[in-house]
């Protein structure tokens, strides 16, 4: 508008200067494939189970355009969903995203009913998963779509959506176990990271331990054993042991890892003493001190108190995510970065400038600590299905790269400017095409 303006006052034109408006953009699920099927995705409530609703309907839209899927059960009403496309022979990339989404909690909080994907006058779908990750979902099966009309693309594309990835990475395990993973080269995973490429993250070890005593009258303590005294001592040499032992583990990229007791129970009542009482954790691992070490040295602990204080600890692991660190140079990564170079709405400081819009919040200070002003690969303390699906294989090419806005997971509000999951869909296209056929990439 600048240079219209100049020249308008420069000829004297002004009083007869036309008054222009930039229409919006409009985002109608009535008209546009990609966000009907978005919005449809969201308003299937597959809150930490269900997901088989959402894995049959894209069975549904792939089948209409001409992709077989198949349904692959975990258990009742949980269903993952592998699809394939072939344009002769060539690498296989594996893309990838979760069906399930954390509970919505007390819907009264939301704005917007959590499962009604409203639009709003700013071209924002609200909803229990229009970040984490149904976006990102939806996306890679429209740039499926679109490859397999045009047909851009030499080797095999192989969508995979899995089932409980909030909850342990069940269906990743599971698939992986199938074999799903072992002819892949590359794994594209669409959680939300759209200022960065997630090449490498943190484990995830979740434990309990348990403190069993004898009960009794409070008024004679001595007449029984006191389950949260025995606990308070083990949390207290666990968490003083793994403190010592994480910060002697530096990963280079990863940095060190982190332990913490998240929940604590014990006791029934305030005049008994307890004979039961446990607390559960979660630590943050790195290659130096991984999960089996963990909880090896918390086995050592718990043993030992056992044989000296006559405690009668125990341990239970009830999730085991290995550390993941793939290359921070590879093909899919580069080829993230040709493709979104050139894209100034792609670029770092755009993409925080429309969080900040969609937040109404000022990020500027969050965009200088990030300090980043190109696209890169970059390391995170947050699991992804990335470690159940790598964890037999080294080798594989892993991008982690997605629309979304990552403060706002599993929060009440969650939301995603449409703009940007349309955006991502185009660029999907092209880092396939690139990944699997560098050689006419430019072309």
């Amino acid at each position: 508008m600048k240079p219209l303006m100049s020249l308008i006052l420069a000829t004297g034109l002004l009083f007869s200067a036309p008054t222009l408006a930039i229409a919006k953009p409009t985002y109608n699920p009535t008209t546009n494939e990609s966000i009907r099927i978005l919005r449809d995705m969201i308003q299937i409530p597959s809150e930490n189970n269900h997901e088989a609703q959402v894995a049959e309907y894209l069975q549904k839209v792939l089948k209409s355009h001409g992709i077989q899927a198949t349904l692959i059960p975990y258990a009742p009403g949980r269903s993952n969903l592998i699809a394939e496309i072939h344009n002769g022979s060539g690498k296989t990339l594996a893309i990838s995203g979760h069906l399930d989404v954390v509970d919505a909690g007390n819907h009264d909080e939301w704005t917007h009913p959590p499962f009604s994907a409203h639009i709003d006058d700013d071209g924002v779908m609200w909803g229990r998963g229009a970040t984490d990750m149904k976006s990102g979902l939806a996306a890679l099966v429209m740039a499926m779509i679109r490859l397999n009309e045009t047909k851009n693309f030499t080797g095999t594309v192989r969508l995979i959506a899995t089932v409980g990835e909030e909850i342990g990475e069940l269906g990743a395990n599971q698939l992986t176990t199938l074999g799903y993973m072992d002819d892949v080269d590359g794994l594209l995973i669409a959680e939300p990271s759209s200022v960065g490429i997630i090449h490498a993250h943190k484990g995830s070890l979740n434990y309990k331990v348990t403190a069993k005593g004898v009960a009794a009258h409070s008024s004679m303590p001595a007449t029984g054993k006191n389950a949260i005294d025995a606990l308070t001592q083990a949390m207290t040499a666990i968490n003083d042991e793994l403190q010592q032992k994480f910060n002697t583990a530096d990963n280079a990229i990863l940095g060190k890892g982190f332990s913490n007791v998240t929940l604590i129970k014990g006791g029934n009542q305030i005049n008994s003493i307890p004979d039961y009482a446990e607390f559960e954790a979660n630590a943050r691992t790195v290659p130096e001190f991984d999960n089996q070490a963990v909880i090896a040295e918390i086995q050592r602990i718990i043993n030992k108190l056992n044989s000296e204080q006559k405690l009668n600890l125990s341990l239970e692991v009830t999730a085991d995510l290995p550390p993941v660190q793939a290359k921070a140079s590879s093909p899919l990564i580069d080829a993230i970065i040709d493709t979104v170079k050139d894209q100034p709405s792609l670029g770092v400081s755009a993409q925080f400038d429309l969080m900040q819009s969609v937040l109404k919040q000022d990020l500027s200070a969050a965009k200088q600590r990030f300090g980043k002003t190109q696209i890169a690969p970059m390391a995170v303390s947050g699991t992804t299905d990335a470690a159940q699906f790598l964890r037999h294989r080294n080798d594989i090419d892993l991008a982690i790269y997605g629309p979304g806005i990552p403060m706002l997971n599993h929060k009440v509000d969650e939301r995603v400017p449409l703009e940007q999951y349309l955006a991502f869909i185009d660029v999907y296209e092209q880092v396939i095409s690139r990944y699997l056929t560098p050689s006419t990439a430019s072309k």
